[in-house]
């Protein structure tokens, strides 16, 4: 996924709800050189955005069941690294399943910045 520095970008994560699993967490971590973080968790207690600088930035949607997708607003140009999405789910025998996906953010500025000037079309000409 290419992010715009200072726009927003969703890194995607879904999966097909079943009634046999429920959710138990929900976390987005970062990976940056060689150190990992988490930025994002959801279980039984709420929301937790662990790390300051990602607070007020980061949401995952609350009432799409199955849309674990992580919007991050005002990119910065350090948000750049791998993120994964683990979802932990309790089937009704009480197991717990995993599953990882990881997508690879880059912010990058803008090269073309949007021609705030333009023309009327010569026909419109008086």
């Amino acid at each position: 996924v290419t992010g715009t520095w200072m726009a927003s970008t969703t890194l995607p994560c879904t999966y097909v709800p079943t009634e046999d699993f429920t959710q138990e967490t929900l976390s987005w971590s970062v990976t940056q050189g060689s150190s990992t973080s988490t930025i994002f968790r959801r279980d039984s207690t709420g929301d937790h955005i662990p790390l300051s600088k990602f607070r007020g930035r980061v949401s995952v949607p609350k009432h799409n069941p199955g849309d674990a997708s992580l919007l991050i607003q005002n990119l910065e140009m350090p948000d750049s690294g791998h993120y994964t999405c683990q979802i932990i789910w309790r089937s009704r025998d009480n197991s717990l399943i995993t599953k990882e996906v990881t997508t690879i953010l880059k912010v990058v500025k803008e090269v073309n910045p949007p021609c705030s000037s333009w023309e009327l079309p010569s026909s419109l000409h008086q």
